[in-house]
């Protein structure tokens, strides 16, 4: 078990050594970042969506900006959508669980807002109708996926990890979440 724990560890610190030499990924995580400082300036928010492990990463960033992340500041307009059991099941239900996030985009997004989709395979049905959505309603998308991008790809710009394994791909997720969180506090509250 110790060899096991090793080889994790090295998996994961490959994996986001593979992010800092990509210079595509670091502009893209920058570009999302400045994104998500202009909109809230404008009285905007940010929403983040995903299932499994990448539901609770939405929870876990959406968080992060409405409470406090590095410092004491000011709350910022943040949610994850599929919070709300009610919603979650009576659109499963009435609709279609492809639609869980969808229909709850087209009833709380704006133009202007900044949606974080979030998939370690980028082919989740309901994240791919749920960037459709956005778009048509003329919110900025931004993906974090693993490494093929999936069809996410072709929707929006993605950061796509330098993984096949979702465990590695996710803990990667919530490393450029609390970066982009950094960066985001740092810019609107000139710390």
């Amino acid at each position: 078990m110790h060899e096991l724990i090793r080889n994790r560890i090295q998996e994961s610190i490959l994996c986001k050594s593979k992010i800092t030499e990509s210079d595509n990924i670091i502009k893209l995580i920058n570009e999302i970042s400045h994104t998500i400082v202009s909109a809230l300036k404008k009285n905007n928010k940010v929403m983040f969506a995903g299932n499994g492990g990448s539901f609770s990463d939405a929870f876990h960033l959406a968080g992060e900006f409405v409470s406090r992340f590095m410092f004491d500041r000011d709350a910022l307009p943040a949610l994850a959508l599929g919070g709300n059991n009610s919603i979650l099941t009576a659109i499963g239900n009435d609709y279609s669980f492809d639609d869980i996030f969808s229909r709850e985009l087209d009833a709380l997004g704006h133009e202007g807002d900044v949606l974080i989709a979030i998939s370690t395979s980028g082919n989740s049905r309901n994240i791919l109708g749920l960037i459709k959505t956005a778009k048509n309603k003329k919110i900025q998308v931004y993906g974090l996926t693993g490494e093929t991008g999936g069809c996410m790809k072709d929707l929006c710009p993605c950061v796509c990890v330098t993984s096949e394994i979702t465990a590695r791909i996710q803990e990667a997720h919530i490393m450029i979440g609390h970066i982009i969180c950094e960066i985001v506090e740092r810019k609107i509250f000139k710390k």
